[in-house]
């Protein structure tokens, strides 16, 4: 519980604007922002979980006529986990030739957990010139998970990327489309408003 009300505080800090105005974002060294991502994960009797995002953003270099290069802080946690629907039914030997049936093929989860997440990433983002952009991650995550399966496989890992952002205005805030490809069981896909 101790861990859930402190993410939401770190939320809240990274999210809040401060002095902040709308037409900070691409025009100041520094910008914030807040979205909401689904989680899904490789095993096929996990559904989707949903988190929220809080953003915070460096401006490497100022704006070039081949785009900008940005260092970002992203901190996803899970608000509504995705619904564990049990083991599934392996095969049974002898296949069909033997007379056994031959059962679901996916991947599942041993895990009674339902799907939870923790996310710290911290990645390079670049943004490509114009008032619709395309963008193109690479990053190192921290994650903590409910799925064993997932834990197992390192609680650290390379993230990389990519979506599509419309700003208001030149230099205003901007929505983005972005897709992350979190760990080897996990990718994210998310709607964030940075400023």
């Amino acid at each position: 519980m101790l861990k859930h009300l402190a993410a939401v505080a770190a939320l809240a800090v990274l999210a809040a604007p401060a002095h902040a105005q709308l037409a900070r974002s691409f025009s100041s060294a520094t910008y914030s922002g807040v979205g909401a991502s689904r989680l899904s994960a490789d095993f096929d009797n996990l559904k989707d979980a949903y988190n929220l995002d809080a953003i915070g953003g460096y401006n490497i270099t100022p704006a070039q006529p081949w785009g900008r290069v940005s260092a970002e802080l992203n901190l996803s946690v899970t608000v509504s986990p995705g619904k564990n629907e049990g083991p599934g039914q392996s095969a049974t030997p002898g296949g069909v030739l033997g007379g056994g049936s031959s059962g679901d093929s996916g991947r599942f989860t041993q895990s009674d957990n339902d799907l939870q997440t923790f996310i710290l990433n911290v990645q390079g983002i670049y943004r490509s010139p114009g008032r619709v952009y395309g963008m193109a991650t690479v990053g190192f995550g921290l994650l903590n998970t409910s799925i064993q399966e997932i834990e197992d496989n390192g609680r650290t890992a390379v993230s990389f990327g990519g979506g599509l952002g419309f700003k208001f205005g030149e230099n205003t805030a901007a929505v983005e489309v972005l897709y992350t490809r979190v760990s080897e069981d996990l990718q994210t896909i998310g709607l964030r408003f940075v400023y």
